[in-house]
């Protein structure tokens, strides 16, 4: 006879796999199979299924070194991810760092360069002016004599 208790047994029947039952819940399974040869065969067979996987479970031999190279690479992995994470701030850094510096040269030079102090309170930087090539026109040499 298929039914609502049917379907309440093979539910619980399957949950008491997993943790334990109340009483309320162990005393329905135990009228429930009792009253009916189908859910006790399920019953039957889930239990036997159960017990052939776990009797069948393969042992697997791991490696020595395995959880060494595992923690290895781990390591790795989260020395990558970290380069990744602070590259950006790294190449800040430095061209932060260039920049100061050449503030620092353009300082330096501008202290080797003369002031000139005036009347009125304002200094000013004397900056020598580049010297260009003077031509000496000579009007009396011509060319191809």
């Amino acid at each position: 006879m298929k039914g609502f208790g049917c379907s309440k047994f093979k539910k619980l029947s399957n949950e008491a796999l997993d943790r334990l039952l109340d009483a309320h819940e162990d005393a329905f399974l135990q009228k429930h199979r009792e009253s009916c040869p189908d859910c006790n065969e399920f019953q039957s067979q889930s239990s036997l299924a159960l017990n052939f996987l776990r009797a069948s479970t393969i042992e697997v031999d791991v490696h020595p070194q395995f959880e060494e190279r595992v923690i290895r690479k781990l390591r790795v992995q989260t020395t990558r991810e970290s380069l990744k994470y602070w590259s950006p701030a790294v190449a800040g850094a430095f061209i932060a760092g260039l920049a100061v510096i050449a503030a620092l040269q353009m300082i330096t030079r501008s202290a080797d360069l003369p002031h000139v102090r005036f009347p009125g309170g304002e200094s000013f930087r004397i900056v020598p002016a580049k010297s260009s090539p003077v031509l000496d026109r000579n009007p009396n040499i011509t060319l191809g004599q």
